[in-house]
């Protein structure tokens, strides 16, 4: 939508074929090029159709800010299509791929009621999140949760760890065991108070890693980085940059391309190549 007025953006080529109702749609383009804008369009054309009902119809978006925005829009042009001169309303339903006869126009200056009235308050513009919230909520038994369960917000989330971190603290001085609130200090003051409380959460995320503490948490990275076992890091680091291993002829490719650019950063790269090729292994680590 245009910041002067209520009226809509002519849709371009691949953009009035997404919005056609009868065809479904994979939508995929970068950030500032109108996908909310098509996405909104397609509402506006759905609506239009005698058959559909504003209740018919579910948006998903990431963010609560983009359910807001998308409401928005959608409230703002279709109320603006209530009074909309008969001239400036065909001018919108052209735009979006619509038919400006008559019967639509008048459909048009109805759809602002319509979603008013429909059943569940309006259009259903939600976060993935919450729709899967009310999909539980729906069949709690079928879900194997609680027909009472609250979802935790993020502040709420933020306060119970810092009250079970408060807790583990105050029972671990109180038996005279000070490693983890060493280790917990030296956390915070490496990488500050909220860092140090989000990389906590993370860690508290990968119980199964762990439960293998403190003895048995080294293989279990090791997996993670498709590492051996056995073995020390410098062992690996000479396995890995050994020339029978390491590709040297992809290294060796890039030289001529960087003595095109004829610089003084790519005669740096070069001297590097250089010297990764003539050293051994050992050297390389």
């Amino acid at each position: 939508m245009s910041s002067d007025s209520a009226s809509l953006f002519t849709l371009a080529d691949k953009q009035a074929d997404a919005v056609v109702p009868e065809n479904n749609i994979w939508l995929s383009a970068s950030a500032g090029t109108g996908k909310t804008q098509v996405l909104t369009a397609r509402v506006f054309r759905l609506l239009l159709r005698e058959n559909v009902n504003p209740e018919h119809i579910l948006c998903l978006t990431f963010t609560k800010a983009g359910a807001a925005e998308m409401a928005e829009r959608i409230h703002r042009q279709l109320a603006a299509w209530v009074r909309m001169e008969d001239t400036k309303l065909a001018v919108d339903l052209e735009a979006i791929g619509a038919s400006t006869g008559p019967e639509v126009r008048e459909r048009a200056r109805t759809l602002f009621a319509s979603v008013l009235d429909a059943r569940g308050g309006g259009l259903r513009i939600m976060t993935i999140h919450s729709f899967c919230q009310t999909l539980l909520a729906s069949f709690p038994e079928e879900s194997g949760v609680s027909s009472f369960f609250k979802p935790i917000e993020e502040r709420d989330q933020k306060i119970l760890a810092r009250e079970v971190l408060g807790d583990l603290l105050i029972a671990e001085e109180a038996d005279g065991r000070t490693d983890v609130i060493s280790a917990i200090q030296a956390l915070s003051v490496r990488m500050g108070e909220e860092e140090a409380e989000n990389y906590l959460m993370r860690c508290a995320s990968k119980a199964d890693a762990m439960e293998r503490l403190p003895s048995g948490v080294l293989p279990f990275v090791r997996r993670l980085l498709d590492l051996p076992i056995d073995g020390t890091a410098e062992e690996w680091l000479q396995e890995k940059c050994s020339d029978e291993t390491f590709e040297l002829g992809a290294l060796r490719n890039m030289v001529p391309a960087l003595n095109q650019w004829k610089t003084k950063t790519a005669n740096g790269h070069i001297e590097l190549i250089e010297q990764w090729v003539s050293a051994n292994p050992q050297q390389r680590a």
